[in-house]
């Protein structure tokens, strides 16, 4: 995930990386640690004095939001749910079970957001998989290999409250499945994707009424004024004939939920059928009913079978149980011996990255919610990227967190051998051919993955070993609008009336729906398909399948089944980072005359973009045609001031007059013209980013002229252009008129250390190259991104692809992808509002590449990630940038060195100017070297205040091996200059 966004200044503050940056400044003390996360069982602490009428017996709740949750955005529109406000910093949200027990109403666990001091931790929730670690500034994490829970209960009706914990054991296994849940039938695998109920409701009188519904939104002991729908409402007119006149009251109870319709989606068949054979398994049905139901097999996860806080159990021994009948005598009667969860010990078995394994309860870790993208624990597969022409697939076998060093298994040789964790890839995604070869969520496997088995002696077809592929399609019917014009639409139309003519057959023809089924011991009919248990040191996996049998597997063996929920959330993170409308929006705007920068009414309809541009006489001799431009509205003219000439657009580029004939003959002129014009501010940017960031001038040390021009228009187009083969667009009149614009504010207009170039036989591409600005990771550093401008132009923002020289080592920043994404909401690549996307009468070139400078390329790049802003200055901010900030200062360095090498097209002269003639690569080479020194001198007391003040204070031993191979090329490359 990326963002970022760029309008006009605010009191100071910028949008960027989809949240808030604040503009550099000293970080501040860090704040007290974060105390509660999403799924943590709190407990209200009781007030100081019994007598307080206002006090009650303490209850345990659920954390549902917390204020510091990446995702966690507060709807903008107007919220009835309390639990819905936006969150304060320490505040969570909490769904508190019965909290007023004498209170008729139970439909809900009461909802309410609270300060964290006034709650104390009673269970913390893990899944086989999680990662964690045992506060927010350890460096070392561990990865959750198994868990063991233990519950209270009581019975959902009476309040009757079992002694003693309850153990798994002692529960009984559920026969029907739930949304989400996997089934198996006829060699497919598929998954739950809606339900049709039947609800059977206590009412008031005592009588027992049937309640047909779709969607699973009831549960046994639930009661309140809302469980039947209101006489007027559309279910209650479907179903009069089952409700009669009965009214929603206060005691209204569910007292039984049957699923009568199962909507399921198959996601593949198994990976152990001759492919004829499965070619010729049709897929399953998509909707189940009645006794058809009892031919499905339900596979649950191992973590799905343990106890929640709020779940519905009931016991093996019923027997021994707490029991309530419901109903009128002679007449449908009901007995619950249901209990419901109300409170948990878990208990955590941990492998920490150093191969330490304990057992510790739950909550003595904390979550660890955002792993640095190097992460990796032991049995990971990894691709180890020591070089370009060297990688290779490598097994992790411990870690040192603190030291950024792994020791890594070479499976070719048997040896083991220690890395820089910033050269490791634990996701495949530095194998570019790979990645494209099968469809794939990375390297290797996790805890909680399901896998299918191929039979032995056939393989899963990844040519890398550690790559394994990913099946699993959920159907198109899936994606049905759930609602058209305010009336169910799609599947859950046919589902909902499917489901109403279940319920008026059901008394006349005795409609009884079929247990589904649960895999035995001895029933190997499933071994085609298990759940990660374990991963192994060698790189095999522990797979436990349905049955229960436990197998161990080479992962050329194993297939990933892609989750049918998984595939439709990353479809809405798909709309969300690439889909948005574009919407015009006043900010400031830019003058025709002369490209100058000035702020436009609200009401303003002026799009620069829709004028036409005409020629203009060269009146005043300036080598264009036309009034003096002027400088936001100043009378002053440019050339009042001290001038330097800048090439500009070629003149042929300039649109014809617009009372000029076609067929008149124009003068002769030279290919490029010259204007005379001084630097502009611009006010849609950071000041301190116009202005030269570097720490020295870029003429060196002599402070000499720079021997090139900001802006320039070369002849053609280099060939390693990222854009060079694209068909070239079609510049119409005002595309090439608003070129005119754009050419006049790049040349007037650009700080000292953006470089651009455009091409006379391709007036569709650009190429950019920005400076690193000082006191950043980037510091020094190259970074060359290529612009295409298409037919739409300025009516859709340009379109931009970043040179990343990472070697496949990760992103050297959130905005800027390895595969040449740049993520920005001026780029129409992530969701900005209104005020931060382009807008064709108000965005420009040079703002789109300041905003890289000022926004992106900035001093704590990690908080660039969406919503990681409200994470600065607490201890997990602290930590996380700095971790990334040594990552992007190595990799930056790495990008000196390749420029020097294979310098971009265009940018031969400029490139070799700048680290050779004006010394800056002796500059890089001796800051990187005295960054070295002070991180080995470990023992030397650090200048804390000093260290807060710098981008890089130190690096840590992982850093420096990395860092010591850069420098040793950039010193080959000193001693060949």
């Amino acid at each position: 995930m990326c963002g970022s966004a760029v309008a006009g200044r605010t009191a100071g503050t910028y949008r960027a990386g989809c949240s808030f940056l604040v503009c550099a400044m000293p970080p501040n003390p860090p704040r007290a640690p974060t105390k509660f996360y999403q799924q943590d069982i709190v407990r209200r602490i009781p007030r100081a004095h019994a007598s307080d009428p206002t006090s009650r017996e303490p209850v345990n709740g659920i954390v549902m939001r917390c204020w510091h949750d990446a995702e966690d955005v507060a709807p903008q529109t107007p919220f009835s749910d309390p639990l819905m406000r936006p969150l304060h910093r320490g505040e969570v949200g909490v769904s508190f079970y019965r909290d007023e027990p004498e209170n008729n109403t139970r439909r809900e666990f009461d909802r309410q957001i609270l300060p964290e001091a006034d709650l104390v931790l009673v269970d913390r929730a893990f899944h086989p998989g999680d990662f964690c670690k045992r506060s927010v500034d350890d460096l070392r994490s561990g990865v959750v290999t198994r868990t063991r829970v233990n519950g209270r209960c009581e019975h959902v009706v009476s309040g009757e409250r079992l002694e003693g914990w309850t153990t798994l054991e002692e529960l009984s296994d559920r026969t029907y499945a739930e949304v989400g849940d996997y089934v198996t039938y006829d060699d497919w695998i598929g998954q739950v994707i809606e339900l049709y109920d039947e609800v059977l409701v206590e009412i008031s009188t005592g009588e027992i009424i049937r309640l047909p519904e779709l969607g699973s939104r009831l549960s046994v002991g639930e009661r309140g004024p809302d469980i039947l729908p209101p006489p007027a409402s559309t279910v209650h007119n479907l179903f009069g004939f089952l409700l009669g006149n009965t009214r929603p009251s206060p005691t209204d109870m569910c007292v039984k939920v049957t699923h009568s319709v199962y909507a399921i989606t198959w996601l593949a068949v198994s990976q152990a059928l001759d492919p004829e054979e499965a070619q010729a398994r049709r897929r399953p049905a998509q909707f189940w009913t009645g006794t058809d139901m009892a031919k499905l097999t339900l596979i649950r996860s191992i973590s799905d079978l343990e106890m929640r806080v709020g779940d519905r159990v009931t016991f093996k021994e019923q027997v021994k149980v707490p029991c309530t009948t419901h109903g009128l005598d002679g007449k449908l009667q009901v007995q619950i011996k249901t209990f419901t969860v109300t409170e948990s010990q878990t208990f955590v078995d941990i492998l920490w990255q150093d191969g330490v394994k304990e057992t510790v309860r739950s909550t003595d870790l904390i979550p660890y919610l955002n792993p640095d993208e190097y992460d990796c624990w032991p049995g990971d597969c990894v691709i180890w990227n020591r070089d370009e022409s060297e990688k290779r697939a490598v097994i992790i076998q411990s870690v040192n967190a603190t030291h950024r060093t792994a020791s890594v298994l070479i499976p070719e040789t048997g040896k083991i051998e220690l890395a820089s964790v910033l050269e490791l890839d634990p996701h495949g995604t530095s194998d570019g051919a790979a990645m494209l070869e099968i469809p794939s969520d990375g390297l290797g496997v996790r805890r909680g993955d399901f896998l299918f088995v191929h039979p032995e002696g056939q393989t899963n077809g990844s040519s890398v070993p550690a790559r394994v592929p990913r099946i699993g399609e959920v159907e198109p019917w899936v994606r049905d609008a759930p609602f058209v014009d305010g009336q169910l639409a799609g599947f859950r139309k046919e589902m909902s009336e499917m489901g109403a003519s279940i319920a008026r057959r059901r008394a006349a023809e005795n409609i009884v729906e079929g247990p589904i089924l649960r895999p035995a011991p001895d029933n190997e009919s499933l071994m085609w398909l298990g759940e990660v248990t374990d991963i192994n040191l060698d790189g095999t996996v522990q797979l436990t399948h349905p049955n229960g049998a436990v197998r161990t597997y080479p992962l050329q063996r194993l297939t990933k089944l892609y989750d049918g929920i998984d595939q439709l959330e990353d479809d809405m993170w798909d709309e969300v980072s690439e889909g948005h409308t574009i919407e015009d929006h006043p900010l400031w705007s830019i003058t025709e005359e002369g490209g100058a920068w000035e702020p436009e009414d609200s009401d303003s309809g002026d799009d620069w973009g829709d004028h036409e541009y005409d020629d203009i006489s060269d009146e005043e001799g300036t080598g264009l045609e036309g009034d003096v431009p002027r400088v936001n509205g100043d009378t002053r003219p440019w050339t009042d001031a001290p001038l330097a000439p800048v090439d500009v657009i070629p003149l042929h580029l300039l649109p014809p007059a617009e009372d000029a004939r076609a067929d008149t003959p124009r003068p002769e002129v030279p290919a490029t013209i010259q204007i005379e014009v001084e630097r502009l501010p611009s006010p849609d940017v950071p000041q301190d980013a116009t202005d030269d960031p570097l720490p020295d001038n870029l003429g060196g040390e002599d402070g000499a002229e720079l021997p090139w021009k900001r802006f320039e228009v070369l002849s053609s187009a280099p060939e390693d252009h990222a854009y060079y083969n694209s068909p070239p667009a079609q510049p119409s009149k005002s595309f090439l008129g608003r070129l005119r614009n754009e050419y006049r504010v790049l040349a007037s207009s650009l700080p000292d250390s953006i470089l651009v170039r455009a091409y006379e036989d391709r007036t569709d591409l650009l190429r950019s190259l920005i400076i690193g600005p000082e006191n950043t990771p980037y510091e020094d550093a190259p970074f060359v991104i290529d612009w295409m401008l298409d037919s739409n132009f300025p009516h859709s923002p340009p379109i931009a692809h970043f040179l990343s020289w990472t070697n496949g080592n990760g992103r050297v920043n959130p905005n800027l992808y390895e595969e040449g994404k740049v993520c920005l909401s001026i780029l129409g690549t992530w969701a900005g509002d209104k005020n931060e996307i382009w807008n064709s009468a108000r965005s420009s070139l040079l703002q789109a590449f300041v905003s890289i400078q000022g926004l992106v390329l900035v001093k704590e790049p990690w908080f660039c990630e969406p919503a990681y802003e409200k994470l600065r200055g607490t201890e997990e901010g602290i930590v996380n940038s700095r971790l990334y900030n040594e990552k992007a200062y190595v990799l930056s360095r790495g990008f000196v060195r390749r420029a020097l090498e294979l310098p971009p097209g265009g940018l031969e002269p400029e490139i070799e100017w700048l680290y050779h003639t004006s010394g800056r690569l002796d500059k890089v080479v001796n800051d990187a070297q005295k960054l070295i020194e002070t991180s080995k001198n470990a023992a030397e007391a650090a200048d804390v205040e000093v260290d807060r003040e710098l981008a890089v204070p130190r690096l840590s031993a992982g850093g420096i091996i990395t860092l010591d191979r850069t420098l040793a090329k950039l010193n080959n490359i000193r001693r060949r200059a």
